[in-house]
């Protein structure tokens, strides 16, 4: 295909979906749509992954849910990236964990928001059938989607990559996240999504609530469809809990469940649901940030979360940040009304208080996790933090006194 050909397929496939599109050749960017700097330009990491698969059409999404396709010109060195692309609006939250992901400055954030806020929403499903059409108009030759999901192996990875992480970064095994009945599920599920637990929250869902149900449809995707609204009634209910406000919480149910009305595929309405958990659970997360929050304390807020088995040290934080450790207190202040190393202890009594509720470890070892000096002094904290000592908050949770 001619050159002035590929700039007006490009042309019209970015006119028609709003997806960013690049050509490269020989690993050089040769053109993009929309003209953004590289600096904006998330695709470092999904580069270098598509890279590496030797499909002519392949995907990959990243673990922001960020959707990736790539198409290898078989009449040139040349190769097409689309994407990214993604379901839902994008909060503050997502915008700083796509930066820290893509290693994108801080000094950008801005006009990075500018850049990937105006791509227009797409399903996962839409995303696909849009990397084929354009493989088609590029090579005329047919890739369809469900080929497409059975070649590529970036959606499996993914969930892979989602399990790898919960089993290194959850104290509780998996087994211990297992549940034997709907109120004790229930219960959990408030829990986890009030607190904006998102990673347990995710665990649960794999282990209770996927396919654990009754046959009660006929066919597999209404089933899988009914179990989804199930499953975002008692998410939505939680979230209300947690402090979103009901309107937002129930626009975002009925959202969701419109999209998983439109799919005709147990695979992407299976990512449609791994999506909407993590993005109430993240809400409910944001919730407790003011609206006028700056992206440093965002990530200062992600970054104690993460690291929550650790020693968190304020020196630590910063020199991550690139930033340094007056500054990012006076800011922390600032935005959340509490010094930092407050907002680490509020933190760390709110994690013992899941672990002394939801599972049988002994406080030695909720304490050591914790990185408490000492059993006796992490009773003592918690004593003061909560009005009780941790084995009779663990016994009142249980007995539901």
């Amino acid at each position: 295909m001619l050159i002035k050909d590929i700039h007006f397929l490009m042309d019209s496939f970015y006119n028609i979906t709003g997806l960013p599109i690049r050509y490269y050749i020989d690993q050089q960017l040769v053109r993009m749509l929309p003209d953004v700097p590289s600096s904006l330009d998330p695709v470092s990491k999904a580069l270098t992954i598509l890279a590496q698969d030797e499909h002519a059409v392949s995907y990959y999404v990243s673990e922001d849910f960020l959707f990736y396709g790539k198409i290898t010109n078989d009449g040139s060195a040349g190769e097409f990236i689309l994407g990214p692309g993604y379901y839902t609006p994008l909060t503050k939250n997502h915008l700083s964990k796509i930066m820290i992901h893509s290693t994108i400055s801080y000094q950008y954030s801005t006009a990075f928001s500018e850049f990937i806020t105006k791509i227009p929403l797409i399903s996962f499903e839409g995303f696909l059938n849009s990397l084929c059409f354009f493989n088609f108009a590029l090579t005329r030759k047919r890739v369809t989607v469900e080929k497409l999901l059975m070649t590529g192996n970036h959606f499996n990875s993914f969930e892979a990559d989602i399990k790898s992480k919960m089993s290194k970064n959850l104290y509780e095994t998996e087994t211990e996240l297992t549940f034997h009945n709907t109120y004790t599920l229930e219960q959990q599920i408030i829990e986890f999504v009030r607190t904006g637990d998102v990673e347990r929250l995710k665990a649960l869902f794999e282990n209770s609530v996927r396919g654990k149900g009754g046959l009660v449809a006929k066919d597999a995707l209404r089933q899988e469809k009914n179990i989804f609204i199930a499953s975002i009634t008692l998410v939505t209910r939680a979230a209300i809990e947690g402090g979103l406000d009901i309107e937002t919480a129930y626009h975002l149910s009925d959202t969701y469940i419109q999209q998983s009305e439109s799919l005709s595929r147990l695979d992407t309405l299976s990512f449609l649901r791994q999506q909407m958990v993590f993005d109430f659970a993240e809400r409910v997360a944001m919730n407790e940030i003011p609206k006028n929050a700056s992206l440093i304390t965002i990530e200062c807020i992600q970054s104690i979360k993460k690291n929550i088995n650790s020693i968190i040290l304020v020196s630590k934080i910063a020199s991550d940040l690139g930033v340094s450790a007056s500054y990012i207190s006076r800011r922390f202040n600032e935005d959340m009304g509490i010094s930092l190393s407050s907002y680490v202890h509020k933190i760390k009594m709110e994690e013992a208080k899941k672990l002394l509720a939801f599972s049988d470890k002994p406080l030695s070892e909720i304490s050591n996790y914790l990185c408490f000096s000492s059993q006796s002094y992490f009773q003592n904290q918690f004593k003061k933090y909560t009005g009780e000592t941790p084995l009779k908050y663990r016994n009142s949770f249980r007995n539901g006194t």
